[in-house]
């Protein structure tokens, strides 16, 4: 493992949905943000903005999460308002990773 995938990134932006679509096609926008690795989903407005985190083992993997969902049909753009990244250890016992 290189020292890039050591470093966790935690990205929290805003999603601005099209205002224009009808209420099963927003759910979609939702429902296939819900279903993103590492996306959670916050909060919503009335003007269609979703406030969301995403979270990946690397810059580059979080870049690539932010450019897939700028691409969603219904999505006009994501903007990026918070990003911490941090060394993150195996964790043994779990087998899993855990935040420093």
């Amino acid at each position: 493992m290189n020292d890039e995938e050591q470093i966790g990134c935690i990205v929290g932006a805003v999603v601005q949905v099209k205002t224009h679509l009808n209420e099963a096609e927003n759910a979609a926008v939702r429902q296939r943000l819900a279903g993103c690795e590492g996306v959670e989903i916050h909060a919503e407005d009335e003007q269609s903005r979703l406030v969301i985190t995403m979270e990946a083992a690397t810059g580059k993997a979080v870049l690539k999460l932010t450019e897939s969902i700028q691409n969603f049909d219904g999505v006009l753009q994501v903007t990026p308002v918070y990003q911490h990244s941090e060394e993150y250890l195996h964790d043994e016992q779990t087998g899993g990773w855990s935040w420093r």
